[in-house]
């Protein structure tokens, strides 16, 4: 895991943690400029998706881990909101859940319900070879479900990706709901689920969410995707900013 800080130390510190198949920059690259001149940006790079070091994404677990002790070490244990978009939205939930760090906001972004119950470990054997099959460019049309549309996967893909990364990513992914019908209520963190009109599996998943985070409230992007408003920099920034200034 890699940690990218953009901007004055003084001002509101925004992580943002981006989704499988991607890099921190490609996701955003575009975002940064806007934000800068009003937070503190702290990028992670999840494990498995950074080009200058060999590694694999094992799970969230791990994952809130090294935040954690990035909070920590470098943001006096606490830190103002984290925007995180798919797979990421997992280490997201675990930082505020666990509670060994401050966390005051969670943007939770593209939060797909993708469990499968007692078939979650063998999808995601399959999941590895499917991935490897959409980084060549075929089958993409079953991405239709997910809502992820063809300007995206051009614009956000990182081809480097391991099938063994994708097989965790995915059992992860899919597990985690399991985890979060089991998690009682947390009150003192403010979330927001963000997810696009054509993305079933993430209002699903943000139904479940609030049960666990009921302080906050959730914004529906009409028309658009999984993750889409990604390519949206200056709605992105707006949207943050409201959510923040509530």
């Amino acid at each position: 895991m890699k940690f990218h800080e953009f901007g004055n130390r003084n001002q509101t510190t925004v992580m943002l943690i981006h989704g499988l198949g991607t890099t921190w920059d490609k996701s955003f690259g575009k975002m940064i400029p806007l934000l800068t001149p009003h937070y503190f940006v702290v990028a992670v790079g999840l494990d498995g998706h950074n080009p200058e070091e060999e590694s694999n994404y094992i799970n969230g677990e791990k994952e809130a881990e090294q935040v954690e002790k990035y909070i920590h070490n470098h943001l006096d244990g606490k830190i103002d909101v984290i925007y995180a978009s798919s797979l990421g939205c997992i280490t997201a939930l675990l930082t505020a859940y666990r509670r060994k760090v401050t966390v005051r906001n969670i943007i939770l972004d593209g939060t797909a319900d993708m469990s499968l119950g007692i078939f979650n470990k063998p999808a995601s054997k399959v999941a590895g070879w499917f991935g490897e099959k959409i980084i060549t460019g075929k089958m993409n049309g079953f991405l239709k479900l997910g809502g992820i549309t063809p300007e995206m996967l051009q614009t956000f893909l990182y081809p480097g990706i391991s099938r063994t990364t994708m097989k965790n990513a995915f059992y992860d992914a899919a597990s985690m709901f399991d985890q979060i019908d089991k998690m009682e209520p947390y009150h003192a963190v403010r979330l927001a689920c963000w997810y696009g009109s054509k993305e079933k599996l993430a209002a699903r998943g943000a139904k479940k969410i609030r049960k666990t985070f009921p302080n906050g409230k959730d914004t529906l992007f009409k028309g658009f995707g999984h993750g889409e408003i990604l390519l949206h920099p200056e709605q992105f920034f707006k949207e943050m900013q409201l959510f923040l200034n509530e």
